[in-house]
């Protein structure tokens, strides 16, 4: 059986109603595209696929030092569809899992990425998902039996549709803090440090090792 597993991170939409694109947020130390980046090479994917769309040029100078392969949607704007469909043919043949992760999820840690995927080649489920505050959705991985539905989406449709309309039961692993809205700046302001601070995620490290916000928490424990 083929274990090999991709990220495809999407970050391709727009925020309308911010200065600056939300992927370009600054968190620890980076940006939020980084991050996400950075989260999904420690998670021991075999490759990572960044899906951009609106405001490219400048997402791709952020991950321009990253072994990561860039991907240009240039229908981002007809929905997160058209950005799965981008990710899941970008992919090289010996991938046999797809994680499909959101830039906008900072407590995505490697050890999520990595325990979807390999919960989905153990289980031999279809899909496997975060589950948080009842709801299942990003990021999800998706077996190579469920690509040609990615493929199929349209319009504003994202994977958690396909989720939906699984005719059997899906496996689930519990995401802590998987439902935090970057939209709503009242909660995002507690995840903002100053660009002095080190970067938490040390791609020096193994990727059994590697490690994200659990650090973040401890800090803001600290200072409550």
């Amino acid at each position: 059986m083929n274990q090999n597993f991709g990220v495809i991170v999407l970050a391709a939409g727009a925020s309308a109603d911010r200065q600056r694109p939300k992927q370009l947020l600054p968190y620890l130390g980076k940006t939020l595209i980084e991050h996400a980046a950075v989260t999904a090479l420690a998670s021991g994917a075999r490759e990572v696929i960044v899906v951009v769309g609106s405001d490219a040029p400048a997402l791709r100078e952020k991950l321009k030092n990253l072994p990561v392969r860039v991907v240009f949607n240039r229908d981002w704007d007809e929905g997160m569809s058209s950005s799965i469909r981008c990710g899941i043919a970008a992919l090289s043949p010996e991938i046999g899992c797809a994680v499909i992760a959101l830039c906008d999820q900072p407590r995505m840690t490697p050890g999520l990425l990595r325990d979807l995927a390999q919960r989905q080649f153990e289980s031999g489920a279809a899909i496997v998902a975060s589950s948080y505050d009842g709801v299942v959705g990003a990021p999800s991985a998706f077996g190579i039996e469920a690509f040609p539905e990615l493929m199929a989406l349209q319009g504003v449709s994202g994977a958690r549709d396909v989720i939906r309309r699984s005719p059997v039961p899906i496996e689930t692993i519990e995401f802590s803090g998987g439902n935090i809205d970057i939209e709503a700046p009242e909660l995002f302001k507690w995840f903002l440090f100053p660009q002095t601070v080190e970067p938490l995620l040390d791609m020096q490290l193994s990727p059994w090792v590697a490690r994200g916000p659990p650090q973040l928490m401890r800090r803001l424990s600290s200072t409550a």
